[in-house]
């Protein structure tokens, strides 16, 4: 009994703990002083009527979510099939091509970031907006590796003996009981790429220009000349999103059931 009270005030603690930045972040962005107040200092929306006048924020949030999109589909179209083949394909030299694959997520991304820079500077590319997905999706992929990976390990191997026993060629085995069984670790190594990528700051800030500036470069470089609560109403803009994304996927997917793993049995 005392044990679980000491688990649930720890939970608390860090519930609250997690929480506590949130609160203050979306307090201050109703404030009526032209700085970050908490309690906020009076009731005032004129911070979201002023970010709602900067179309640069409003431009910069619709490319983040094109590179994120961009990103999420390069990293799942190459990372599943990598997953898929470096999971049930014995070849030589497998383990250091795993290696090489999951690197970007041992390297630190400004070392990445700056080997693209010198790469694209050395090609001379003119892409800003191509440059920063495939950026991002360079270092996503790891994660789609990890999750589908993972999904593979639980996969019981005489599911698929079974369907090959019954009839089914590789590829129908493939389409039919493979993919649909790591379906719920796909799903989540997608989330945790379009995250990523959307939220991404190292990568971009070395890839971005004046022509394709994500937000978070965008919020980056506002707060560099001047912090008022503005920055605090986008913030609070991007916790709703992220939200309204996690409350999407729970009512079409059923993060419980995703997250809970499984193959759906």
């Amino acid at each position: 009994m005392i044990e679980s009270r000491i688990v649930s005030v720890i939970a608390w603690g860090v519930v609250v703990f997690l929480m506590a930045p949130l609160i203050v972040v979306i307090g201050g962005s109703f404030t009526e002083s032209a700085y970050v107040a908490f309690p906020p200092q009076g009731f005032s929306l004129k911070w979201y009527v002023q970010l709602l006048e900067r179309k640069d924020f409003f431009t910069s949030f619709k490319e983040s979510l094109v590179i994120g999109v961009a990103a999420t589909l390069g990293a799942v179209g190459l990372g599943v099939p990598a997953a898929i083949g470096l999971s049930r394909g014995p070849f030589w030299g497998r383990g250091f091509l795993k290696a090489f694959v999951m690197s970007p997520i041992v390297l630190p991304t400004v070392i990445t970031g700056i080997a693209l820079l010198q790469f694209y500077r050395m090609i001379d590319s003119a892409l800003p907006l191509t440059q920063i997905v495939i950026g991002h999706i360079v270092i996503t992929v790891p994660y789609i590796l990890r999750t589908v990976g993972a999904g593979l390990q639980l996969l019981p191997p005489n599911i698929e003996e079974a369907a090959e026993s019954l009839g089914a060629g590789r590829i129908r085995t493939l389409l039919k009981v493979t993919l649909p069984s790591i379906a719920p670790s796909v799903l989540v190594g997608t989330i945790f790429v379009f995250i990523i990528s959307f939220d991404q700051v190292t990568i971009s800030i070395f890839l971005s220009s004046a022509d394709a500036m994500p937000l978070p470069i965008r919020i980056y470089s506002y707060i560099e000349f001047a912090i008022d609560p503005m920055v605090a109403a986008v913030s609070t803009v991007l916790i709703l999103f992220s939200y309204l994304l996690v409350v999407v996927l729970e009512r079409a997917f059923g993060l419980d059931r995703v997250f809970g793993g499984g193959t759906g049995r």
